[in-house]
């Protein structure tokens, strides 16, 4: 068995075997379950938070925004070139993790712009406040560029986070246990597919 990390090595453990296990799959609501549930086997206190952003990747200069609060930012001529980015085409917004314990902010599924031509790691940040005052939360990583918006009032995708975190107690037992003895978030990911 495996020296227990800190708080921040486990979650950042299980945020990259939750961004293994989804890809580049759209499914944020179930992937904050799964998060959620492995912090809840892990000990640690985490919240799924609604949020809409604005992405931005530098290389090619391509420009998206998930969730109305972050489509409101852009003109009608902006907003119809980002349309077909959308999963679905529907503007649900995007559901991360917090840690308000750690100050963490955990987003194990914008790989998910791997669909559009948009290389993104899953991603924790360290945080000042899981309640900015400003609302807001900046990421920057190798070109790509996320702006978060706290949109605690757009529920659209809880409803399926509920299910997701509730159906995901086996699994998050096993990624546990994995985290816990110390084995890389790859081999956890890939022992779990082929299970």
């Amino acid at each position: 068995m495996g020296q227990r990390g800190t708080p921040e090595e486990e979650l950042s453990a299980a945020t990259s075997v939750v961004g293994e296990l989804f890809g580049i799959e759209a499914d944020c609501a179930a992937a904050a379950g799964l998060l959620v549930a492995i912090g809840d086997e892990l000990g640690h206190a985490l919240r799924p938070r609604p949020v809409a952003a604005i992405i931005r990747e530098t290389k090619s200069n391509t420009l998206l925004a998930m969730g109305p609060k972050a489509t409101k930012k852009f003109s009608p001529e902006q907003i119809a070139g980002m349309e077909n980015h959308r999963p679905g085409g529907r503007d649900t917004g995007h559901l991360v993790v917090t840690s308000d314990e750690h100050k963490l902010l955990l987003d194990p599924n914008m790989r998910q712009l791997g669909n559009v031509g948009v290389d993104a790691p899953s991603i924790l940040i360290r945080v000042r406040s899981t309640e900015p005052e400003s609302g807001e939360w900046q990421f920057r990583h190798e070109g790509l560029e996320i702006l978060y918006f706290v949109d605690d009032e757009n529920r659209a995708l809880l409803p399926h986070y509920e299910n997701a975190h509730r159906e995901s107690r086996v699994y998050a037992q096993a990624i546990a246990e994995g985290i816990r003895a110390g084995v890389d978030p790859i081999e956890i990911a890939a022992r779990m597919k082929k299970s």
